[in-house]
Order: C-alpha cells, then sequence, then structure tokens
C-alpha cells in the first residue's frame, strides 16, 4: 500500500494502487518458468547419472526458456521503465545461467572428457559467458540493463545456432587431445562471449544515433527515446571491448603455441588462423580509434560492429564451409 504524505492526494494514491495492482501479478509469471523449466527435466533426474546427455539438452532447453521469460521482461523493463520489472527479469536470468552450467557440466560427464570439441558446444559457452558478462554489467552498471531484451535475443539466437549443429557425445579427436584445449578454446569462448556485449552495445549506439537525423523514420520515435544517452552506450561498449580484447588476445597466442606443439609451426595462415587474426586488428583499430576524439562515436561503433561480425565468422563461417586444420569443429558426424 501506498503511503499517504503530507499534501498527496488521495486520489493520486488510489490511482498508484490501482497501478500497482496488476504488478503483482506478474511476479507470478517467474513461477510458471521454472516449473516448465522443471517440467523438462524431471525424467531426466531420477535417471542421472545414467543418462548425462539427455538431462544436459533438457537443461539446455530450460536455460533457453529461462532466457526467454529474462528478455520478455527486459523488453518490458525498455518500455516501462518500472525497476521491479529489470528484478524480475533477473530473477530468470539468473536462474537460467545455473541451469545452462548444469547442461555443459552434463554435457562433459556425457562426453567424459572437456566439453568444448564441437560447435554445439562452443555456442552453449559462448551464450553463457555471454549472458553471465550481461549479468555483471547490469549490476554494476544497472543502466545497462535496458539492453537486455536485445542482448538476451543475441544469446538465444546463439543458443538456437548451437542446437541447429547438435553432435552427440563423442570422443574427442586426436588434434584436441591436449591440455591446451581447456586454455585456448575456454579464452577464445570467455573472450568472445565479453565481445557479444559490446556488439549490443554498439548496435544500440548505431540506433540511438540513427535517430537524430530528421529524416531517419527513428527520430523522435518513442525507442530511441528510452535509449540511454550515447555517452553512456559509447562507454559500455568500450569497457566491454577494453574487457574482451585481452582475453582474445591471450587466446590467439595460446593458439599458436598449441599449434607447434600439435603441428609444429607457431602460424601457418590456416583460415581460423588468419580470420581470428582478422578480429583481432578489427579490435585493436577500435581502441586506437576511439582514443581519437574525432573518430569516437558512430565510426567507433562500426568498427565494434564489423568486430562482432568477424567473430562470427572465425567461430561459425570458417569452422563450417570452409576446410583447414580446424574443420574438426564440426564434429566426427
Amino acid at each position: 500500500m501506498a503511503r499517504l504524505t503530507v499534501g498527496e492526494p488521495a486520489s493520486v494514491t488510489a490511482a498508484a494502487v490501482e497501478v500497482r495492482r496488476p504488478f503483482l501479478a506478474w511476479r507470478l509469471i517467474p513461477l510458471a518458468f521454472y516449473l516448465l523449466a522443471f517440467a523438462l527435466v524431471r525424467g531426466d533426474l531420477a535417471h542421472f547419472p545414467a543418462a548425462p546427455a539427455d538431462l544436459s539438452l533438457h537443461l539446455y532447453f530450460g536455460a533457453m526458456l529461462l532466457y526467454l521469460g529474462g528478455m520478455l521482461f527486459y523488453f518490458a523493463y525498455f518500455s516501462y521503465r518500472r525497476e521491479g520489472l529489470r528484478w524480475l527479469g533477473l530473477m530468470l536470468v539468473v536462474p537460467g545461467a545455473l541451469i545452462h552450467l548444469g547442461a555443459i557440466v552434463a554435457r562433459g560427464f556425457a562426453d567424459g572428457h572437456y566439453p568444448l570439441a564441437n560447435m554445439y558446444e562452443y555456442s552453449s559457452m559462448l551464450a553463457l559467458v555471454a549472458v553471465t558478462v550481461f549479468v555483471l554489467l547490469s549490476v554494476r552498471y544497472p543502466v545497462a540493463s535496458l539492453g537486455g531484451g536485445v542482448a538476451l535475443f543475441v544469446v538465444i539466437a546463439l543458443m538456437g545456432i548451437g542446437y541447429g549443429l547438435y553432435q552427440s557425445p563423442e570422443p574427442l579427436v586426436p588434434a584436441l587431445q591436449s591440455y591446451w584445449l581447456k586454455i585456448h578454446v575456454t579464452s577464445m569462448m570467455t573472450s568472445s562471449g565479453v565481445l557479444v556485449s559490446s556488439f549490443v552495445f554498439a548496435a544500440l549506439y548505431l540506433v540511438k544515433d540513427r535517430s537524430t537525423y530528421i529524416k531517419s523514420w527513428l527520430h523522435g520515435s518513442a525507442v530511441a527515446a528510452r535509449l540511454p544517452s550515447l555517452e553512456t552506450l559509447d562507454r559500455l561498449t568500450f569497457r566491454a571491448i577494453l574487457l574482451g580484447f585481452p582475453i582474445w588476445t591471450f587466446g590467439t597466442m595460446a593458439g599458436a603455441i598449441w599449434g607447434e606443439h600439435a603441428w609444429g609451426r607457431w602460424w601457418g595462415w590456416d583460415p581460423k588462423e588468419t580470420w581470428a587474426a582478422i578480429t583481432w586488428i578489427v579490435y585493436a583499430i577500435y581502441l586506437h580509434a576511439h582514443g581519437l576524439r574525432a573518430w569516437r562515436g558512430r565510426r567507433t561503433a562500426l568498427i565494434a560492429t564489423a568486430g562482432f561480425i568477424s567473430i562470427m565468422i572465425t567461430l561459425y563461417a570458417v569452422n563450417l564451409w570452409i576446410v583447414g586444420l580446424h574443420s574438426y569443429a564440426r564434429g566426427a558426424g
């Protein structure tokens, strides 16, 4: 019940109560998503650890379901700016991330090895890191929550692509039977997940920037008005890249060391190596350009977007459609 204060008309208080009543019902929606997620895995829990692959896949779907609910709440928060909606979204996304982690652990049991050996497992890890980074950013910078709907849409899309590339659990191919798998691939997935967040904020920056043009259909739109300021979006993009770029650098260096151990050379211009280098160069250009006041803004947002496209080419296009030493990432099947 809203507290009646001196000078506050009772009619205003009553109206506030009427506005809050439907919001109380919204708090039951996360419970519905929890029950649906539990229904997905209930049968598998009784058979674990006999069938970890099935449990892993159903946990994967359960996480997607909770992310979907969180995405809807974050879009609602973007529209209505009700703080309670942001917290309800967080109440779905955080348990979703924990379930997602459980899916990856169960997949490791099913594989019998570190679960980063094919495109399905890559996509799952990438999505989990992206969600984790978003949650941390939104806690540290609450304004980042305004991009939560878009961020979770990208995460769900990545998980959908991953499921489309699903591979049954299988032994590691000889090329991956090395401790460098944990070092190199984990660092590349971690950096990619961080840089996904930078793309979200860069894309929102371009939308906000476009709305400043009178001839644009976004000019004066409610969507553009609700977005954070250009300075805030630029700052969030920069900080995400500032975190992800060194990890990508480390992962690329670890890959070169692994290449020397596995193939007897540090660098061989394999398509995957080449695109990893291109991605590194794009983000290096971004950091240099961001230090130049004349380039900071729309140009650097476009460079950050180009970096995300380069990551997608590196992780997906090269592995799926270009023959090279890294083609094993498609899986043996």
